[in-house]
C-alpha cells in the first residue's frame, strides 16, 4: 500500500549491525534509499529517507568480507524509528538475548519491518515472524523451518510481503526489497527510477526457485536412492510410478508413501524438478532450441516444459536464457 506523503516528511530506516553482518544486506538498501532521495518526486514532497545504523553496543563491526563499519549508536538507544530493516549474515547470525530483547522493542514501534537473508533468523527470534509468511536465503529455508514452525517460510520469491512486514531471500535481494519499500513510499515511478540509476531491476524473473537445487533430498533407503539417481541420469527416460516403483522393487503405493516420507515432495514434483534443472543447464550451457531442450529434458514438448518453468521457476525459459546465459 503506498503511503500518503506529508510536506516535509522524513522517514527514519533503522539498519541493526551486528558481528559477521553482510555488507550487501545494509549497502544496497542504503544506496537505493539515496538514490531516491535525489527523485524530482522526493524534492518535490520535501520526503527524505534518513539511514542510522545501530549495533549491540553502539562499537564498530566487523562484515563477512572484512569490512569494518561504524554505528550511529546502540540499538537500545533508537528513538526515532518508522522502518526497521535488518540485514543477513553468511550464514544464521550469531545475537545475544539482550540485542534480540532490544530489537523487539524496536520492531515493536516500527510502522514496517523488513529483513534481507538470514536477517529473517533474527526476526523471529523476536516472536514478529510467527504465524507470516516469510522469506530468507533459500539454502537456509529449511533451517529456519526447523528453528521456528510458527513461521510460514517461503523459499521461492525473492521478496516477500506479509502485512507491515517485508523479508527478502538473499544478499542481492536487499536492493529488490528497498525498491519495494521505495515504491510503496513514492510510487513505481521512482522505484524504475531508481532501478535503472543503479543499472538493476525492479523485480527480477524467476525468484529464488531458480538458484535452488534438490541437495539434502537424498532419500534414506537404498532402493529409493537408486530410483533417485536413475531419474537424474535419465530425465528424459520413462519415470512413471509404475517404471520407478518396479525399478525400485516396491509396490505403486508403497514408493509413493516412502518417497515423499523421505524425500518431502511427491515421486511427480520431484521427477519434474529434476527435468526443469536438467532444462536450465542446457539453456545456459548449449546453444540448443526450446524444442530439443524439452524433449531431451523429458518434458516431451515445448509447452509442457514452459507450464513447469512457470510452475516451478515462475519465468518462461526464454526469460531464463537471455538472463543467465
Amino acid at each position: 500500500m503506498k503511503r500518503q506523503r506529508e510536506p516535509g516528511q522524513r522517514h527514519m530506516v533503522v539498519i541493526p549491525l551486528f558481528e559477521g553482518v553482510q555488507s550487501i544486506g545494509f549497502s544496497g538498501p542504503a544506496d537505493v534509499f539515496s538514490a531516491a532521495n535525489a527523485s524530482d518526486t522526493a524534492v518535490a514532497g520535501e520526503f527524505r529517507y534518513d539511514v542510522l545504523t545501530a549495533s549491540p553496543d553502539g562499537s564498530p563491526v566487523r562484515t563477512s568480507n572484512g569490512l569494518t563499519v561504524m554505528a550511529h549508536r546502540t540499538v537500545g538507544e533508537v528513538a526515532e524509528v518508522d522502518t526497521v530493516l535488518v540485514p543477513g549474515a553468511e550464514g544464521v547470525p550469531a545475537v545475544d538475548r539482550g540485542t534480540t530483547d532490544a530489537l523487539g522493542a524496536l520492531v515493536g514501534r516500527a510502522r514496517r519491518v523488513a529483513s534481507v537473508g538470514t536477517g529473517a533468523f533474527v526476526l523471529a527470534e523476536t516472536g514478529i515472524l510467527d504465524r507470516r509468511r516469510a522469506a530468507t536465503h533459500w539454502e537456509f529455508s529449511e533451517e529456519l523451518v526447523r528453528r521456528y514452525p510458527g513461521v510460514h517460510v517461503d523459499s521461492r520469491d525473492t521478496v516477500v510481503r506479509d502485512g507491515h512486514i517485508t523479508t527478502a531471500g538473499g544478499g542481492a535481494s536487499a536492493i529488490d526489497l528497498a525498491l519495494s519499500l521505495v515504491e510503496d513510499d513514492l510510487g513505481r515511478g521512482v522505484s524504475q527510477l531508481v532501478a535503472r540509476s543503479l543499472v538493476t531491476y525492479v523485480s527480477k524473473p524467476g525468484g529464488q526457485a531458480q538458484f535452488a537445487d534438490l541437495r539434502d533430498r537424498d532419500a534414506r533407503t537404498p532402493a529409493l536412492r537408486e530410483a533417485q539417481n536413475l531419474i537424474s541420469s535419465r530425465p528424459g527416460g520413462d519415470l512413471t510410478l509404475r517404471a520407478l516403483s518396479g525399478h525400485a522393487g516396491l509396490s505403486e503405493r508403497q514408493f509413493t508413501r516412502l518417497f515423499r516420507a523421505q524425500v518431502g515432495m511427491s515421486v511427480r514434483e520431484y521427477v519434474e524438478r529434476v527435468r526443469v534443472a536438467t532444462a536450465t543447464r542446457m539453456l545456459v550451457e548449449t546453444v540448443r532450441s526450446p524444442e530439443t531442450i524439452a524433449r531431451e529434458a523429458g518434458f516431451g514438448t515445448e509447452t509442457t516444459m514452459r507450464k513447469s518453468f512457470l510452475r516451478v521457476l515462475r519465468v518462461l525459459p526464454v526469460e531464463y536464457r537471455n538472463r543467465f546465459s
